[in-house]
């Protein structure tokens, strides 16, 4: 079935008073979602740390989100194999519900033996067993309140295997996670068991876009959506919503600048915006929502006049914004660490600075190193180019850079472009498009 065709999830699923995954495929639903992206052969695409200082130079298309052990108390915590790990206690400690809840604990943490010839089939073997398991405990609990605890806990162990048959199958299984998902939602919208179904899929997408989201970037959007969708309809769970809106922002303004399709690019970066934007409105007091704001504000930057861009310099001088025009300016935020600068974007600067000197364009870097040492030994034995700003402040150096923090700066090495008249060109410079990017904007 192809990527682009999507399917929306129908049809109440409860059989005997418990809910199955079993079908679906009629109009109406939760949202639009891809009836199948699992292949068993792609490339794999490596996650980047989904908090809002990225650290070391992102590789990455993905960023992560929290995992369901990182809630807050007071949240949902009955998400995959944490559902054990929940604050309700169950007053029945010895009926069957609970004792099929133990053994279902004990089932996901068994080794498989050694002689085991296909894991993959083993761990399909084993989620199906879960999801009968926990559908027999739904049955038994899901119309008395007194049983509530075992309930959610049985709700997370089936999500979570639904969500771990989705990733080892393809179509039927992937239909069948959000054919729960929407059982679940039909029963009760805003119940803590509809929360823990939407969070599931938002996870699946995350998941499916760092596997598949190379050759498929409907992932990407698809991650977005599910994001903005169990942050409108839950954010009473802060924690949750604002992980998934920035890890969605984030993968999706990474991938945006990553592809060479336009059409694509302006997709994804429209998607991005609305998950910076509802993470900023809705959670602005989290760091991640302070983040948001501050991308949105780098975002808009192109055609704007630059300001609030000045720092210290590492040689004792000063370097302001205000100083720009008159002059084209190149800017890139780069640290002595990464591979990616000294052996990719470093050699294109020293062309630059060869082929414009000083008086022709102006070449400014903002060094993220955390050592002043380490930064002035590489400077030392490597021609790095133009003024360097660098906060003699510990605490204002690295990702904690006013700049940083100010504009909400993704990933490292990376350049601006600055024209003439100290208008913005260009924030999404990269190594393979500074040469071409530069001459385009000094071209007559």
């Amino acid at each position: 079935m192809s990527m682009i065709r999507f399917q929306q999830l129908s049809g109440s699923l409860l059989i005997a008073g418990a809910i199955l995954g079993c079908g679906g495929g009629d109009e109406g639903g939760v949202s639009e979602t891809p009836a199948n992206a699992a292949e068993k052969h792609s490339q794999e695409i490596q996650t980047a740390e989904g908090n809002p200082s990225p650290g070391k130079s992102v590789k990455a298309i993905t960023a992560s989100i929290e995992s369901p052990a990182k809630a807050t108390v007071g949240e949902s915590n009955y998400g995959g194999t944490d559902s054990d790990k929940t604050t309700e206690k169950s007053p029945f400690p010895d009926d069957d519900a609970t004792k099929t809840l133990k053994e279902v604990q004990r089932l996901r943490i068994a080794p498989f033996p050694a002689d085991t010839k296909d894991v993959n089939a083993a761990r399909r073997e084993r989620n199906e067993r879960v999801v009968e398991m926990a559908t027999n405990v739904l049955r038994i609990t899901m119309d008395d309140e007194a049983r509530k605890p075992q309930f959610h806990q049985a709700i997370g162990q089936l999500l979570e295997a639904r969500f771990q048959l989705a990733l080892l199958g393809g179509e039927t299984e992937s239909d069948q996670l959000y054919a729960d998902v929407k059982a679940l939602n039909d029963r009760d919208p805003k119940s803590v068991a509809a929360a823990e179904g939407v969070y599931t899929i938002a996870k699946f997408a995350h998941t499916q876009a760092g596997l598949h989201g190379k050759a498929k970037p409907v992932w990407f959007e698809n991650l977005s959506r599910w994001a903005r969708e169990f942050a409108d309809r839950f954010p009473e769970q802060t924690q949750r919503s604002v992980s998934l809106l920035f890890g969605a922002a984030r993968s999706c303004e990474l991938h945006a600048n990553a592809t060479d399709d336009p059409e694509l690019s302006a997709r994804l970066m429209t998607e991005c915006k609305l998950c910076y934007t509802a993470l900023a409105e809705k959670f602005g007091k989290t760091e991640q929502g302070q983040n948001a704001t501050a991308s949105l504000r780098r975002l808009s930057l192109v055609g704007q006049q630059l300001s609030q861009f000045s720092g210290p310099t590492a040689d004792g001088g000063f370097v302001s914004a205000d100083d720009f025009p008159g002059k084209p300016t190149l800017i890139y935020f780069w640290e002595s660490d990464s591979p990616e600068f000294s052996e990719g974007l470093l050699p294109v600067l020293e062309k630059i600075r060869s082929q414009w000197p000083s008086d022709q364009l102006r070449i400014v870097g903002v060094a993220l190193d955390e050592d002043e040492s380490t930064l002035n030994s590489f400077m030392e034995m490597n021609n790095v180019p133009g003024q360097q700003i660098f906060f003699p402040n510990v605490q204002q150096r690295s990702w904690d850079s006013p700049l940083i923090r100010f504009w909400g700066v993704a990933r490292a090495p990376s350049v601006w472009l600055i024209d003439a008249k100290g208008k913005v060109v260009s924030t999404t410079t990269t190594n393979k498009t500074a040469m071409s990017d530069l001459k385009a904007m000094l071209k007559p």
